[in-house]
């Protein structure tokens, strides 16, 4: 079962290369979805087969173990402590377990939601992207008998949520888009934070980038959430269906919701993945006849791939000497170095 959108496009893309820096950390799951890390142990939401696996993140080849079965439709979840909240998409609730039981069971928290998909915890406030009911609502989780109250509606499709200070950040899967809201207002609304983006899931805060799931854009991006108008830059390219973003130091996990497996980028959060260096620029971008790369200290070689992974050109060059694309078609490409760099640019 295929929760989430179906892709007939996907099989065109098997001709991608990821980062050379990408590994495959475990396959053979269920549609992968959200993703957790608690010391070595990496959570996994099987949404596909009802269950929460975890993988020892330190282990060469790492096995999945069960952590509890016959959760219904896991989309999302967060710890507190020893206490693992669950958003039961398929079961349209809040459950939890102490992951400290050799056999948890899944208690119930709170019923009757709308597909929850995304959980946030904020003090004793859990917050909830109730994905069909379009809104985020809040329980407390104090409370012996907790109800859902209402924090802000008419949002479409909310899937992830980030908090900043008083900043909640939402991925709006059907929007396209991430918005934010202060959950200090008394009645907040939501502000578009950038749109354009391509179904948008899952949302991680590390310092000020604020790093995305692209779903059917194929891929993790990023933002800066002090900019005043922020701009994407691409993380990692070509993953199938990504859902769920985890950070251990300075490597990034994603779930590959289509291919059934998890993904490690190494030294995502130290490396400039899509630039040379600082001192290196392509110009003009966009551009309809050529490319000029500013600032190289030696002769590269180069290959241009377009956004579906097919070569397009290569050579190499070094100085003054520009790369001609007039014969490209309008869009998106990819110039990759040798060593490994790469810069997005437009054929206009």
């Amino acid at each position: 079962m295929k929760l989430f959108y179906t892709l007939i496009t996907l099989l065109l893309l098997n001709s991608i290369n990821l980062s050379a820096q990408t590994t495959v950390v475990v396959d053979g799951l269920s549609e992968p979805f959200k993703l957790l890390i608690n010391g070595n142990d990496l959570y996994i939401a099987e949404i596909g087969a009802d269950k929460i696996s975890k993988i020892d993140i330190t282990d060469t080849t790492p096995t999945t173990i069960n952590v509890i079965t016959g959760v219904s439709g896991p989309a999302g979840f967060i710890l507190n402590g020893n206490d693992l909240y669950i958003a039961e998409y398929i079961g349209n609730k809040i459950s939890k377990i102490d992951i400290t039981d050799a056999k948890p069971t899944a208690i119930d928290v709170v019923t009757g939601l709308s597909s929850p998909a995304a959980l946030f915890l904020n003090g004793n406030d859990l917050y909830i992207a109730e994905s069909d009911g379009n809104k985020i609502s809040k329980i407390d989780i104090t409370d012996a008998t907790p109800t859902a109250t209402d924090v802000v509606t008419g949002l479409i499709k909310p899937f992830g949520l980030a908090l900043n200070g008083n900043d909640l950040y939402i991925a709006e899967s059907d929007g396209n888009k991430i918005s934010k809201i202060d959950i200090t207002d008394v009645t907040p609304i939501a502000t578009d934070v950038i749109t354009g983006l391509s179904r948008p899931t899952e949302l991680l805060l590390n310092g000020d980038d604020l790093y995305i799931s692209e779903y059917t854009g194929f891929k993790i991006s990023k933002i800066d959430i002090t900019d005043a108008t922020p701009t994407t830059t691409d993380i990692l390219n070509g993953i199938l269906g990504p859902t769920g973003i985890a950070i251990n130091g300075n490597d990034l996990y994603a779930s590959e919701s289509v291919d059934d497996q998890i993904l490690k980028l190494a030294n995502a959060l130290s490396v400039d993945k899509y630039h040379i260096n600082h001192n290196v620029v392509l110009y003009p971008n966009p551009s309809n006849e050529y490319l000029e790369i500013l600032g190289l200290t030696k002769r590269e070689h180069f290959e241009i791939y377009d956004a579906l992974g097919k070569k397009m050109l290569k050579g190499n060059v070094f100085g003054d000497e520009k790369i001609e694309i007039k014969n490209l078609v309008n869009g998106f490409y990819f110039l990759k170095f040798n060593n490994g760099s790469t810069i997005k640019f437009i054929k206009k």
